[in-house]
């Protein structure tokens, strides 16, 4: 029985260190939380998981080939994402580089734009990045409306050969992105030129990645 006991507290006490889940959706209040231990949102983990899968089926990306990760596209129109294809591309970069692989950010401009409305390293001006980057593969992939959530396809293709090296898949619900899915910001290249509009969804269940 006190053997028990002890194990019930050993876990009780590495919830508490652990960090804590947060889906978005409500004010955050669980308890518990400081900033030693900062709270990690549902979809830190389903990225997590994916890149998981990603390295199991790994074939030939080492920790020295250069990376790059772009954001992840409608899978019905492969030239519009919105923000949650951006939200998973810079979970991607997370992971692939914590896990010691060597992750290229094209998004910097190689200078710093000091403005009045703050300092600025990294741009989606293509006019403003280099033109040529030292990357061998890239991380990208497809979402899919589905009626409860989004079916996410990840790949990482070689930039020269267009071969598949990786993949992951896996079904991130709604209820576990948060409310923030109901202002959508569509995404897209028109001519070259970054379009963006912005359209107010009513549902509350669905995912809508185009208006």
């Amino acid at each position: 029985m006190n053997k028990i006991i002890l194990v019930v507290c050993a876990l009780l006490l590495t919830a508490c260190v652990g960090p804590q889940v947060y889906n978005g959706k409500e004010q955050f209040s669980l308890p518990g939380y400081s900033l030693t231990t900062t709270p990690r949102h549902t979809v830190d983990y389903f990225v997590e998981g994916l890149t998981n899968q990603l390295i199991e089926s790994n074939q030939y990306l080492t920790a020295s080939t250069p990376l790059a990760v772009t954001s992840f596209v409608d899978l019905q129109d492969m030239g519009v994402t919105n923000w949650l294809g951006n939200v998973v591309s810079e979970n991607f970069m997370f992971q692939m580089q914590q896990r010691g692989f060597t992750v290229v950010d094209y998004k910097s401009t190689g200078v710093i734009k000091v403005t009045q409305n703050g300092d600025f390293s990294i741009s989606r001006n293509w006019q403003e990045l280099s033109a040529q980057q030292p990357v061998d593969y890239v991380l990208t992939g497809t979402m899919l409306r589905q009626s409860g959530g989004v079916l996410v396809n990840a790949r990482i293709i070689g930039m020269r050969s267009h071969v598949v090296i990786a993949t992951a898949q896996g079904f991130l619900p709604a209820e576990r992105i948060g409310r923030d899915l109901d202002f959508m910001n569509k995404i897209q290249i028109r001519n070259g030129v970054i379009i963006r509009t912005e359209q107010q969804q009513q549902t509350t269940n669905n995912i809508v990645l185009r208006p």
